[in-house]
Parts: structure tokens; C-alpha cells; sequence
């Protein structure tokens, strides 16, 4: 789990581990425990498939296996760029091959 809080903005205060039966009140990335994460989006209702990085939680639209694996979050806002689009407020996720869109959307968290 180190190396997973490494990726949270420098000197943020987290919740100690909340039990897997409770939910976030916010939206947004979490840190979760195995067998779940080490990132997991909460949508507002559930969780989304856990990956191993804050932007490809977000990034994710498909349910978690793990609906009970227990989180942690940000104690508070951060002043730092949030964590998941780096500041930018929008995830660039390249271009539809077969369109030639661009595939850009807000970020969820922002």
C-alpha cells in the first residue's frame, strides 16, 4: 500500500481504513484493500472496477467484483492538482480509431 499512497498529494491527511460495508459520501478515487485496488472510483452509488492507478480508477465504468473491501480517502481537500487528472480538469484518453475523435472527458473527481 506504499506505493499507492505515494500517489496522493504530498503531506495529505487519509481516514483511517473505514469497513467495506460503509460508503463514501463523495465521489471520486479511493485507496481500497486487496482484494479490491489498490484504487477504486466510487460513482455515488457503486464501485467501479479497481485499478492500479488514481486515473485509470477513474477512467473505469465497469462494476467492481469487490463491493465490501475496505477504503480510505483525503481527510480534507487538497490544495494539490487533484490526483486523478493532475490538474488539468479533463482525462485525454487519445483518439477513436475508428472515428478520429478525440476521446476527452471531464475528470470525475474535479
Amino acid at each position: 500500500m506504499n506505493d499507492a499512497r505515494a500517489t496522493l498529494p504530498a503531506d495529505s491527511a487519509i481516514t483511517r481504513w473505514l469497513d467495506g460495508a460503509s460508503a463514501p459520501v463523495r465521489a471520486g478515487v479511493y485507496l481500497r484493500r486487496a482484494p479490491a485496488g489498490p484504487f477504486t472510483c466510487w460513482d455515488g452509488e457503486h464501485w467501479r472496477a479497481d485499478a492500479a492507478t488514481p486515473a485509470a480508477a477513474a477512467r473505469e465504468d465497469r462494476a467492481s467484483q469487490f463491493l465490501r473491501s475496505p477504503w480510505r480517502g483525503l481527510i480534507a481537500p487538497s490544495d494539490a492538482p487533484c490526483a486523478t487528472c493532475r490538474g488539468h480538469t479533463v482525462l485525454d484518453h487519445g483518439i477513436d480509431a475508428e472515428t478520429g475523435a478525440d476521446l476527452i472527458e471531464e475528470c470525475p473527481d474535479c
